[in-house]
């Protein structure tokens, strides 16, 4: 079942290929251009990852075990809490500039996900909860 889904990644890259030559040959306009951009670096970067892990996981059968050592996840667990303070305190930044530059709707847009994020991670975080 591994080849698989190894197999499966392998056709992000192909995927990929055929987004970058989209973009390049094709005459869309620029909006197009830019979620297929938006595409591309999704796709490569899944793909890209998990061919990482699969190989990491066949050349070392100790990594799992490793990956799911508790003070590496209680590292990853405080890693992600200080990312989502980071991130918070940015939008934060972003949404002030905004209302000081008199961008109301990159303002709002900026607004909205900073108020979006605490509820993400409250509905994220009782879901997984009742899921253990």
């Amino acid at each position: 079942m591994k080849k698989n889904r190894t197999k499966l990644w392998y056709l992000g890259y192909a995927a990929c290929a055929a987004m970058l030559l989209l973009i390049a040959f094709a005459d869309f306009p620029r909006s197009a251009d830019m979620g297929l951009a938006c595409a591309f670096g999704a796709v490569f970067g899944v793909s890209y990852v998990q061919l990482w892990y699969d190989k990491q996981v066949k050349k070392n059968e100790d990594f799992e075990i490793e990956v799911e050592d508790e003070r590496n996840v209680q590292i990853k667990y405080r890693a992600g809490y200080l990312a989502c303070g980071v991130d918070m305190f940015l939008f934060s930044l972003a949404t002030v500039v905004f209302i000081a530059l008199d961008y109301t709707l990159p303002a709002i847009i900026t607004g909205v996900m900073l108020a979006a994020q605490p509820v993400i991670l409250i509905v994220a975080s009782s879901v997984i909860g009742k899921k253990i």
